[in-house]
């Protein structure tokens, strides 16, 4: 089953995780919301497996949200 993931970093983290994602082939895009100084990590498909890893990516910052 696959799902919609979100995360917000701050652009100092946002390199490295880009770099994370790169690296596992995992489709996502950017987004800066208007008026928030934070990144936007989407993900439009994501497995199971892939969300577990989303959270131990982006740890206890993960403010996403599924839907």
């Amino acid at each position: 089953m696959e799902q919609y993931a979100e995360f917000f970093t701050t652009w100092r983290e946002a390199a490295s995780i880009r770099k994370k994602m790169n690296s596992s082939n995992i489709p996502y895009s950017l987004r800066q919301l208007p008026g928030k100084s934070n990144l936007l990590f989407v993900f439009p498909k994501v497995s199971i497996s892939q969300y577990v890893y989303l959270h131990i990516v982006f740890g206890t910052k993960a403010g996403g949200a599924k839907r």
